[in-house]
């Protein structure tokens, strides 16, 4: 052997040598098999809730009370926030006066009319008697439906002067103190429930009727409860809303960016267990059979595996594990 072919070998065996690759003494084998894999695209998306709102005031009023936190769970129907009532106290006193007027005016109105009605058929009144009778009947009937619907009005304004939560959920603003004058739309209170949440992504057009005809979709590995493709497209973006409404019973919080997964294709592949790929610096490896190291390039992920695109063939035989 020259000196230089010394020189050589020298060399690489030393590099050689440098590459620690992990011992698979006593390691377990998979074979690499074809299947038919999904094309998928990864998207980001913010999750929202599906019924979220802020509460405004009705009436105007000076804030009594404001009995939530933000964070606390309030059930449907709960009072959140209260408002002096004394001047819809005094609307609702004066329309049930004239109410209990208008019943009395009414009563008045139907004796006299009976009373009239007798004597027109006992021929002791004209006939034009029973006929301004009748008017003043019909009068007062108006009189108090008009009154009626006037203690309606109040005892509506008055039940403003409670708000309520229009649905169950959380409290996620609070946006008034007690002694603060508020006027009818002034906001009070915001809050969401959290059993109904949906996250919206944008998808490129061009795979819209793929996805809408695979309809499969992951949020962070979880299987939405529903998938929607909207059928519009945005011109200037050139993409089309997807909606995937989330099941009940995850972690996920409103304002939360998560990793959305929309299924657009399919193909074959070469797939092995992900626990076979052993990485030694900028090289990806794996272990054959007859314990010689090779070379791969890898896909995307299948849960525990791997989709191998060079470097090993379908039904080749890989060796990894202690």
């Amino acid at each position: 052997m020259t000196l230089r072919h010394y020189a050589t070998w020298a060399l690489g065996f030393a590099v050689m040598s440098l590459m620690v690759l992990p011992s698979t003494a006593n390691a377990a084998t998979a074979t690499a098999q074809q299947k038919n894999l999904a094309d998928i695209l990864q998207l980001q998306g913010v999750v929202e809730a599906t019924n979220a709102a802020t509460v405004s005031a009705q009436v105007s009023g000076r804030v009594e009370r404001v009995l939530v936190e933000v964070g606390d769970e309030v059930p449907a129907g709960a009072t959140i926030v209260t408002i002096t009532s004394v001047d819809q106290y005094q609307a609702l006193t004066q329309a049930e006066s004239q109410l209990a007027a208008a019943n009395a005016n009414l009563t008045a109105a139907q004796q006299d009319y009976d009373r009239v009605v007798r004597l027109v058929e006992q021929k002791l009144l004209p006939t034009a008697e029973r006929d301004r009778v009748q008017a003043s009947l019909d009068s007062a009937k108006a009189q108090q439906r008009s009154a009626k619907a006037a203690v309606a009005r109040a005892q509506e304004q008055l039940s403003y002067t409670e708000v309520k939560a229009p649905y169950g959920g959380v409290v996620s603003a609070r946006l008034v103190e007690p002694g603060e004058l508020v006027q009818p739309g002034t906001p009070l209170m915001s809050g969401f429930d959290p059993a109904e949440l949906r996250i919206h992504v944008d998808l490129p057009a061009r795979y819209a009727a793929a996805a809408k005809q695979f309809a499969w979709a992951r949020v962070a590995g979880i299987e939405p409860a529903a998938f929607q493709v909207f059928p519009t497209a945005d011109q200037q973006t050139g993409t089309q809303r997807v909606r995937l409404n989330l099941p009940a019973d995850t972690d996920f919080l409103p304002g939360q960016w998560q990793s959305v997964t929309v299924k657009v294709g399919e193909h074959q592949g070469v797939v092995i267990p992900f626990a076979a790929i052993y990485r030694q610096g900028e090289l990806t490896m794996v272990k054959m059979a007859d314990d010689s190291w090779r070379a791969v390039r890898l896909g995307g992920r299948y849960g525990d595996d791997v989709e191998v695109v060079s470097g090993l063939a379908a039904d080749e035989v890989v060796s990894y594990g202690e």
